[in-house]
């Protein structure tokens, strides 16, 4: 990363709570965007499996409206020590609160589709099964996604621990940068905040 999208991504990192109160995020809209879908018990079971299904990047522009859920149809059951981290989550608590995302999981696949980003990765550790792709202040990113500890842990070009989330009872708990937030799984776009 050059020392020019170093500073803007820093920048954007900080403004980011200033971002999300001035411009409050809208949820999705249908309901299946807040519909869990149910998963096979095993794998020789699951009729689409995550590698089965296309991956997805970030538009041109970003998205202003909720995309299509990604992995929509595949049952494959979340791999082993991966946190279940799906559906549809507000922040209720921390400095990006009212930050709405939609995540979608199945086997160690993972897709956060927020704030006009969609970062669709495997958790296999690896930069290539990782996010490419846009990431804060529009700066190009890659990073290598783990479960560990029953946590999805994001760590830029696989070195630095950047991004992590995790289960704490009901709640989805998003440590980004300097900021940790908690999160309520939203059931419709009614129950936004």
């Amino acid at each position: 990363m050059r020392i020019g999208d170093a500073v803007k991504a820093l920048g954007s990192v900080a403004a980011a709570p200033l971002r999300v109160r001035r411009h409050p995020p809208q949820p999705p809209v249908g309901s299946e965007h807040y519909l869990l879908p149910e998963l096979a018990p095993d794998l020789q079971s699951a009729s689409t499996k995550a590698v089965d299904v296309p991956v997805v990047r970030t538009p041109p522009g970003r998205w202003r409206e909720w995309p299509p859920l990604v992995l929509a149809g595949c049952d494959e059951p979340l791999a082993d020590g991966a946190p279940d981290l799906r559906g549809v989550w507000q922040v209720y608590r921390g400095p990006l609160k009212g930050h709405i995302e939609r995540n979608e999981q199945a086997g160690n696949r993972v897709v956060i589709t927020a704030a006009g980003i969609i970062h669709d990765m495997f958790a296999d550790g690896t930069l290539d099964g990782g996010v490419r792709d846009e990431g804060v202040g529009g700066v190009q990113i890659e990073v290598a996604a783990r479960f560990e500890e029953g946590r999805l842990n994001l760590y830029l070009r696989g070195k630095r621990l950047v991004v992590t989330r995790y289960r704490d009872g009901d709640d989805l708990v998003w440590r980004y940068g300097p900021y940790k937030n908690r999160l309520r799984r939203l059931a419709s776009p009614e129950d936004a905040a």
